[in-house]
Protein backbone atom coordinates (compact mmCIF):
# COMPACT_ATOMS: atom_id res chain seq x y z
CA UNK A 1 0.00 0.00 0.00
CA UNK A 2 1.22 3.62 -1.19
CA UNK A 3 -0.26 6.48 0.71
CA UNK A 4 0.64 10.34 -0.39
CA UNK A 5 -1.09 13.54 0.82
CA UNK A 6 -1.77 16.33 -1.94
CA UNK A 7 -2.43 19.51 -2.56
CA UNK A 8 -6.11 19.53 -3.99
CA UNK A 9 -6.49 18.90 -7.17
CA UNK A 10 -7.58 20.90 -10.15
CA UNK A 11 -11.64 20.23 -11.43
CA UNK A 12 -11.88 18.26 -14.69
CA UNK A 13 -13.18 21.40 -16.27
CA UNK A 14 -10.30 23.33 -15.95
CA UNK A 15 -7.05 20.43 -16.93
CA UNK A 16 -7.14 21.19 -20.58
CA UNK A 17 -7.51 24.27 -22.84
CA UNK A 18 -8.62 24.52 -26.32
CA UNK A 19 -6.05 25.71 -28.80
CA UNK A 20 -5.62 25.65 -33.01
CA UNK A 21 -5.23 21.77 -33.85
CA UNK A 22 -5.92 20.40 -29.90
CA UNK A 23 -5.86 20.72 -26.42
CA UNK A 24 -3.16 21.87 -24.23
CA UNK A 25 -2.79 21.33 -20.27
CA UNK A 26 -3.72 24.50 -18.42
CA UNK A 27 -1.72 26.46 -16.46
CA UNK A 28 -3.23 25.79 -13.75
CA UNK A 29 -2.76 22.30 -14.43
CA UNK A 30 0.81 22.63 -15.00
CA UNK A 31 1.23 24.34 -11.88
CA UNK A 32 -0.26 21.53 -9.92
CA UNK A 33 1.36 19.03 -11.63
CA UNK A 34 4.59 20.41 -10.37
CA UNK A 35 3.55 21.34 -6.84
CA UNK A 36 2.08 17.59 -6.81
CA UNK A 37 5.38 16.11 -8.07
CA UNK A 38 7.69 17.79 -5.02
CA UNK A 39 4.91 16.45 -2.49
CA UNK A 40 5.46 12.89 -4.03
CA UNK A 41 9.20 13.46 -4.34
CA UNK A 42 9.48 14.54 -0.46
CA UNK A 43 7.38 11.73 0.80
CA UNK A 44 9.33 8.94 -1.09
CA UNK A 45 8.52 7.55 -4.51
CA UNK A 46 6.87 4.52 -4.25
CA UNK A 47 5.69 2.40 -6.75
CA UNK A 48 3.48 -0.73 -7.57
CA UNK A 49 2.87 -3.18 -10.51
CA UNK A 50 -0.12 -4.28 -11.88
CA UNK A 51 -3.71 -3.48 -10.99
CA UNK A 52 -4.06 -1.35 -8.50
CA UNK A 53 -7.02 0.22 -6.47
CA UNK A 54 -7.16 3.57 -6.05
CA UNK A 55 -8.84 5.85 -2.97
CA UNK A 56 -9.10 9.30 -2.77
CA UNK A 57 -10.33 11.61 0.55
CA UNK A 58 -10.85 14.90 -0.62
CA UNK A 59 -11.58 18.13 1.70
CA UNK A 60 -13.68 21.06 0.43
CA UNK A 61 -11.22 24.19 -0.01
CA UNK A 62 -14.41 26.33 0.75
CA UNK A 63 -18.34 26.22 1.00
CA UNK A 64 -19.21 26.41 -2.59
CA UNK A 65 -21.02 23.12 -3.97
CA UNK A 66 -19.03 20.92 -5.90
CA UNK A 67 -19.01 17.59 -7.89
CA UNK A 68 -17.38 14.88 -6.52
CA UNK A 69 -16.92 13.08 -10.12
CA UNK A 70 -15.37 16.56 -11.06
CA UNK A 71 -12.87 16.45 -8.01
CA UNK A 72 -9.66 15.43 -9.89
CA UNK A 73 -9.22 11.77 -10.18
CA UNK A 74 -8.17 12.59 -13.84
CA UNK A 75 -5.23 14.43 -12.80
CA UNK A 76 -4.57 12.64 -9.69
CA UNK A 77 -4.17 9.38 -11.98
CA UNK A 78 -2.10 11.21 -14.54
CA UNK A 79 0.03 12.20 -12.26
CA UNK A 80 0.59 8.95 -10.78
CA UNK A 81 1.39 8.28 -13.73
CA UNK A 82 3.41 10.64 -14.90
CA UNK A 83 5.69 9.87 -11.63
CA UNK A 84 5.53 5.90 -12.21
CA UNK A 85 4.15 4.99 -8.97
CA UNK A 86 1.62 3.07 -11.33
CA UNK A 87 2.43 1.90 -14.75
CA UNK A 88 -0.79 3.35 -16.28
CA UNK A 89 -3.61 4.75 -15.27
CA UNK A 90 -5.83 1.26 -17.60
CA UNK A 91 -4.65 -0.92 -15.11
CA UNK A 92 -6.31 1.08 -12.31
CA UNK A 93 -9.49 -1.51 -11.14
CA UNK A 94 -11.34 0.04 -8.67
CA UNK A 95 -11.45 3.92 -7.85
CA UNK A 96 -13.45 5.56 -4.65
CA UNK A 97 -13.50 9.07 -3.60
CA UNK A 98 -15.11 10.67 -1.00
CA UNK A 99 -15.37 13.77 0.60
CA UNK A 100 -14.13 14.00 4.59
CA UNK A 101 -14.81 16.74 7.30
CA UNK A 102 -10.75 17.17 7.50
CA UNK A 103 -7.06 16.38 7.02
CA UNK A 104 -4.99 17.10 4.44
CA UNK A 105 -6.73 18.46 1.31
CA UNK A 106 -5.99 15.23 -0.37
CA UNK A 107 -5.37 12.05 0.55
CA UNK A 108 -4.70 9.30 -1.84
CA UNK A 109 -4.20 5.38 -0.84
CA UNK A 110 -2.90 2.97 -3.65
CA UNK A 111 -2.70 -0.61 -3.21
CA UNK A 112 -2.84 -4.30 -5.60
CA UNK A 113 -5.86 -4.43 -6.96
CA UNK A 114 -6.32 -7.37 -5.06
CA UNK A 115 -5.76 -5.88 -1.25
CA UNK A 116 -8.43 -3.32 -2.21
CA UNK A 117 -10.96 -6.47 -2.76
CA UNK A 118 -9.75 -8.46 0.84
CA UNK A 119 -10.81 -4.77 2.55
Amino acid sequence: MIRYELPYPPSLNNLFRNIAGGRAKSEGYKRWLSLAQGHILEQGRKRLHGFVSVSVALVKPDKRKRDLDNAGTKAILDLLVSMQVIDDDSLVQRISIQWVESGPACSVIIQHAEEALAA
